[in-house]
């Protein structure tokens, strides 16, 4: 942004998927691979422009070597690997002398003949069987894309500072989440995403602001720019004036207050008034989150996420699991840590497989089906697992379970796993919890089949919405029918429970309808045992359960489930919350 420019503040509007404020800086990461615009260079201007370019490849060098430098630790092996790979990559003089022929014979710019050049490096490559020679495919256009920044003085240079900033993208993927330094994070704005996306379940998890749907807001900002992130309103304000900061710090003040008198009070278990006992448990996908879930009252961790380890290192063997894993088994100790199997497939894109793309892979290739069919890979992670069980409560559970066939081969894949340890002598707990995850219709629907082969269920309402209703959780155009309190949703859930409990099957929550109190009487009314939530929404959860009255939720439900409109069910359960805990509902706009 030019000095000289007038720093007036500008709001722009967007929709809040995680509360919570956040001041400070821009930082632009990702950005689209394309093709940049052809310009004609004048004979005269040819070395300049072939100096350019090599100036580009240059600066592009002493930047990886600069990250490089900075990962001196065993935990940055596979990113330091992957960054001296792309240095290879760099200096691979094939490209660079077609792209001094291209400057020379055609005339062309210097970042359209890199491109023109590296797009048919990348599309060869692409072709070719072996899944590690397609996996360099994602090594050349990563490199490309650092030239091309430079070459084009993209704003989205990499800022590398450790300064904490607040993350701005068109989209997050899990991939670049896994990438990214969570310490150095304040907030998530993004363009695209909706209440379900992945940038706000992980914000979520890391009780950071987040705003969605902030269209052609990677145009509007400049990597250094002062932004106020409001993820209770929805909105990302730039160059915020003395007055706005004001305000906002008297908000923030009662927010804290609110917060103080929750957290006072998280340590108490979550019973209505009719002595009902409730379970609230915390969702995890970074070991980090560990000393808030410690802090916030959650009774275990309902939901820890392992695909994100993988996603940050595919090739991490047994034994850094097995570290992990026991860290977090450790750390929670006596209380229950629900590891879910990788859960790959649809916007959790496994590396050796993310140039094979699927007409519809939200219903591909995903979940239980992709460990099914690597079982090599999935008994590395189950006896890793059954390992850390050894010191504390854990249970494994198997997601997008469609058929009783899929949960029994995992459970003999488990058996296998436990063999094998005796054999060798290593401890584990025999009696490990085994669960199904139900998120696809016919799992509901088979609940009772499916009970006899597990100790537990755990209702994935994310994708169960998705899939009941036929609607595409992320995409803008039909997110308005994307309705957690849809009667199908509501009956589906219960046919689960009450086939459940009809053979002692104790059934858990942890999509992200667990964490909102708006529909808690509903899930109540339900019977469901346990709810996991985000961390920074469990004591929240169990102030909700702790005045409400087990009876009077289950007639809000049966007249719920006799109403045919989903938003009228919405209304009726909001006021029903309001009327019991509307000092934490949120307010209405």
């Amino acid at each position: 942004m030019p000095e000289t420019a007038i720093k007036t503040e500008r709001v722009f509007l967007g929709t809040p998927v995680s509360g919570g404020v956040a001041r400070g800086v821009v930082r632009l990461i990702g950005g689209a691979f394309e093709e940049p615009h052809r310009r004609v260079i004048p004979k005269g201007k040819i070395d300049a422009e072939i100096e350019c370019f090599y100036a580009a490849v240059e600066a592009t060098r002493e930047e990886l070597e600069a990250l490089i430098a900075r990962m001196d630790g065993e935990e940055d092996r596979h990113s330091r690997e992957i960054l001296e790979m792309h240095t290879m990559v760099l200096n691979d003089s094939l490209i660079t002398d077609q792209v001094e022929e291209a400057i020379r014979e055609y005339r062309e710019c210097a970042e359209y003949a890199y491109y023109r050049v590296v797009r048919k490096c990348i599309d060869s490559f692409q072709r070719i069987p072996d899944s590690y020679m397609r996996e360099r495919a994602l090594d050349i256009r990563d490199v490309a894309q650092r030239v091309l920044r430079h070459l084009t003085g993209d704003k989205r240079e990499d800022d590398h500072s450790d300064t904490p900033a607040v993350c701005i993208a068109h989209d997050l993927t899990p991939s670049e989440t896994a990438q990214l330094d969570r310490n150095q994070v304040l907030g998530f704005a993004v363009e695209l995403g909706s209440k379900t996306s992945h940038t706000a379940i992980v914000a979520r998890s890391l009780n950071l602001p987040a705003v969605v749907r902030l269209h052609g807001i990677c145009e509007e900002l400049y990597n250094g720019d002062e932004v106020l992130l409001d993820g209770d309103e929805g909105l990302l304000i730039l160059n915020p004036t003395k007055e706005t900061l004001a305000r906002y710090r008297k908000r923030e003040a009662a927010a804290e207050k609110r917060e103080a008198a929750l957290l006072a009070q998280c340590g108490e278990p979550a019973v209505t008034q009719d002595d009902r006992r409730i379970t609230v448990a915390a969702n995890a996908e970074f070991v980090e989150e560990i000393p808030h879930i410690q802090e916030c009252g959650a009774e275990g961790v309902g939901l820890f996420r392992t695909e994100f380890l993988y996603l940050e290192n595919p090739d991490a063997p047994e034994e850094k699991l097995i570290e992990v894993y026991t860290e977090v088994v450790k750390a929670m100790a006596p209380q229950l840590v629900v590891f879910r199997t990788l859960d790959l497939g649809g916007d959790k894109l496994d590396p050796a497989y993310a140039e094979e793309v699927e007409q519809n892979p939200f219903l591909g290739w995903r979940g239980i089906r992709v460990s099914l069919a690597r079982p090599e890979v999935f008994k590395r992670q189950l006896r890793a697992i059954l390992k850390a069980s050894r010191h504390g409560r854990v249970a494994i559970m198997y997601p997008m379970v469609s058929s009783v066939r899929e949960v029994v081969e995992a459970n003999q894949l488990l058996d296998e796993c436990q063999a094998e340890l005796t054999a060798l002598g290593e401890a584990f707990d025999p009696k490990i919890q085994r669960g199904a995850m139900i998120e696809i219709p016919s799992a509901a629907v088979i609940a009772d089949l499916l009970a006899p082969h597990v100790d537990f269920f755990s209702i994935g309402t994310n994708d169960l919405v998705q899939y009941t209703l036929a609607v595409d959780r992320v995409n803008e155009r039909v997110s308005e029918l994307y309705q957690p309190t849809h009667p199908a949703v509501l009956r589906l859930i219960k046919t689960v429970v009450e086939a459940a409990h009809r053979q002692n099957v104790w059934v858990g929550m942890c999509g992200e309808m667990a964490g909102d109190i708006a529909v808690t009487p509903l899930l109540v009314g339900l019977g469901l045992d346990e709810l996991s939530a985000s961390s920074g929404q469990v004591a929240k959860v169990k102030h909700a359960i702790r005045k409400l009255n087990s009876v009077d939720c289950v007639q809000l439900l049966e007249r719920s489930l006799k109403e045919s409109d989903a938003l009228k069910i919405q209304h009726e359960t909001q006021k029903f919350a309001r009327k019991h805990y509307g000092d934490i509902m949120p307010e209405t706009h």
